[in-house]
């Protein structure tokens, strides 16, 4: 009754991009968005529309899969930047990682921390400043790619271990 609950496909179903979801709650509060998106765009393409619902109808064994998937790719990337020297809690309930910036690296801020591991250790984060003046101090990673990528990526991440 006085608040709303904004659903997204994108990570549950694998939809990033797709700009499906759907917001539940408060009647008024929901009208309210209703006309604000209706300045925004002309709605959602309705091949994209009609994926949604057989997504959300279908047999749901699909979310607990994709929330395996991220799991696996969580532990290797997790693990492996832990091997490595680079203490990195591991998250509960996401599809990234938020690591903090090595003692060494700290003063480098997170933008020019990320600009590095792109040059130096082809590898590409985001840099916590562009969340916030929190997120200063940390990179994300997204698991986005396979264990295979992730692994490599790790090789490539090593080398900062050498400085």
């Amino acid at each position: 009754e006085v608040g709303v609950e904004i659903f997204s496909l994108s990570k549950s179903y694998n939809m990033p991009g797709w700009r499906m979801g759907f917001v539940c709650g408060n009647s008024r509060m929901i009208h309210a968005l209703g006309r604000i998106k209706s300045y925004l765009d002309y709605g959602a393409f309705q091949p994209i529309q009609i994926a949604a619902i057989v997504a959300l109808e279908g047999e749901q064994s699909v979310v607990r899969d994709i929330v395996e998937l991220h799991q696996k790719r969580r532990d290797v990337l997790v693990d492996g930047l832990n091997k490595i020297g680079w203490c990195v809690p591991k998250p509960k309930g996401t599809m990234f990682v938020w690591a903090p910036i090595p003692d060494g690296f700290r003063a480098m801020g997170s933008l020019e921390f990320s600009k590095m591991l792109i040059q130096e250790c082809k590898v590409a984060v985001s840099p916590g400043i562009g969340f916030g003046e929190y997120g200063e101090g940390y990179v994300r990673f997204a698991l986005v790619e396979n264990e295979q990528r992730i692994r490599q990526a790790l090789r490539g991440l090593k080398t900062l271990g050498a400085r």
